[in-house]
């Protein structure tokens, strides 16, 4: 199957979102020992890059509209990665405690991952697992019923993300669609990349709507850390229906993005897309070593946050295309 370009750019600016997210991170939890621009400025960047991760699950959702259901190959894939997460967990394990001293309870691995990143394979395998089954569902459903899936994972989704600042818990959720916030995602992205087409919003008013949500989390962020006196993360949740929407957007104007790329630009794309699961992997073992040896929210958040990224995403590229080359790992990136 032949690659979509603008699927394959989206990958990698998500790629480099997460690791904005992490770097932002870094800053946003240093709160209030840091100083306010710093914290508006790390705030800013970490809501516009929190649609890296529901797009990383709608792009899933795209790509399966031109496929088949196939059993064996949905399981060979599930127990590629289940071997791949399996892998990362005990290197992770090794990494945090010999080298970043950190404990971790064995009794807590299917539940908490080694490193916090890596629930994204948890999240994933469960999704690849029952495939078959998700792609045979949603290939067969009308629109209408499809469009109502959506509604019902909308419901459930955002239902519970908001009860939880009431300290309440649904007792009974919707079935099917309160199983897996993730397959919210999935879905999403196989309607929207379906209908690609026939969506007619001028791109220029997506953004406009992309960035005013992305400011209004990070407003909301900042008002609730103010007021608390802590960095309020409950906001950055993918549960969120702003991320939710500025996710929607972002991935309708990355679809319509013109395809008439040179070649260099073409070739750039496919050698970082290629790398990008390997990239999002290990990229963590460069964040936390910098980190380990300087403090990383010291650094002016203006000039630390670009320079940290752009420098954990080159020195990611450049181990993951070295590994790659490796005949018996290169099936781990």
């Amino acid at each position: 199957m032949k690659k979509d370009l603008n699927i394959e750019q989206m990958r990698i600016i998500s790629c480099i979102m997460v690791i904005s997210i992490h770097v932002c991170n870094i800053y946003n939890r240093a709160f209030p020992n840091i100083a306010v621009k710093d914290y508006i400025f790390s705030s800013l960047i970490n809501s516009l890059s929190r649609v890296s991760v529901p797009i990383f699950f709608m792009i899933s959702g795209a790509l399966m509209s031109s496929r088949s259901p196939d059993l064996s190959k949905s399981l060979k894939r599930f127990f590629k990665y289940a071997f791949i997460t399996i892998f990362w967990s005990v290197f992770y394990y090794i990494y945090n405690v010999i080298f970043l001293n950190k404990d971790y309870n064995l009794h807590n691995i299917f539940t908490i991952p080694t490193s916090k990143h890596l629930w994204f394979l948890y999240a994933i395998l469960s999704i690849y697992l029952a495939l078959p089954v998700i792609q045979t569902l949603i290939i067969n459903l009308p629109e209408k019923l499809l469009n109502y899936a959506l509604i019902l994972f909308g419901i459930s989704v955002f239902s519970g993300y908001i009860l939880d600042f009431f300290d309440i818990s649904i007792k009974y959720p919707i079935a099917v669609v309160s199983e897996n916030q993730y397959l919210g995602f999935f879905f999403l992205g196989y309607v929207l990349y379906t209908k690609k087409n026939k969506i007619t919003i001028n791109t220029y008013i997506l953004s406009i709507i992309f960035i005013f949500y992305c400011i209004l989390n990070s407003f909301i962020v900042i008002i609730f850390s103010f007021v608390s006196g802590k960095h309020y993360e409950f906001i950055y949740q993918y549960r969120n229906p702003i991320i939710v929407f500025a996710s929607a957007c972002f991935f309708i104007i990355c679809l319509k993005i013109p395809k008439n790329f040179p070649l260099f630009w073409k070739n750039f794309i496919n050698h970082i897309s290629n790398n990008s699961f390997g990239i999002y992997i290990f990229h963590i073992v460069f964040l936390n070593s910098i980190n380990n040896f300087i403090d990383i929210y010291k650094i002016p958040a203006f000039f630390g946050i670009p320079f940290f990224v752009i420098t954990i995403f080159i020195l990611s590229d450049i181990c993951v295309s070295f590994f790659k080359k490796i005949k018996y790992i290169k099936t781990l990136f």
